[in-house]
């Protein structure tokens, strides 16, 4: 599960990233030299970052579909809310201290008071939360489609087998006395 849910809280928590300084800095020109100085310039390289995270999602996805075609079975592995929970924010923490520390060449002890740190360590909640319902979506779609290649797939159900009437009805018989009433009354026929 680690293969999957890492690169997706680390696409998670980088897009609450972009969007905190969206947000902060509308004007892009002035975005761009704020992000320069604060030591982004690495974000050159997110496309192949992104592209590398798809990568290893994929990889897990076809481990579990091949658990699944080998096992015969479901797989009861499910990915943590918690864990996404705790990484984005996490990542997010530590990748703006460290941008901060390699780029100024000194500890950023006012990263957390910054604008942009506060709004992108609010914005890591929700967007975690959308990066474990993907999760949760995508291994769906994986066990779905496993099943279907196994051939356990929706269950059919043939004619005649739905409505064939019963033979005899069994109605359980409640004691008198758990009803509450009393005992008397005509005997009761045996059956």
């Amino acid at each position: 599960m680690w293969l999957l849910t890492l690169p997706l809280a680390v696409v998670g928590s980088q897009l609450a990233h972009g969007l905190a300084y969206r947000l902060v800095t509308p004007d892009a020109a002035q975005r761009a030299h704020e992000l320069a100085q604060s030591g982004h310039g690495y974000l050159a390289y997110a496309p192949a970052a992104l592209a590398v995270c798809c990568l290893l999602v994929l990889v897990a996805l076809a481990g579990e579909l091949g658990h699944l075609l080998g096992e015969r079975r479901a797989s009861p592995s499910r990915p943590s809310a918690a864990a996404f929970a705790v990484l984005a924010p996490a990542i997010f923490v530590l990748q703006e201290h460290f941008e901060r520390l390699l780029h100024d060449e000194a500890f950023p002890w006012d990263a957390a008071l910054q604008r942009t740190f506060v709004l992108g360590l609010v914005l890591q909640v929700p967007v975690a939360l959308a990066a474990y319902l993907v999760a949760r979506l995508l291994l769906g779609a994986v066990r779905t489609l496993g099943r279907l290649l196994v051939g356990e797939g929706p269950q059919r159900v043939r004619a005649g087998s739905v409505c064939r009437p019963a033979s005899r009805l069994f109605v359980p018989r409640v004691p008198v006395l758990a009803l509450g009433y009393g005992s008397r009354g005509p005997p009761t026929s045996a059956r």
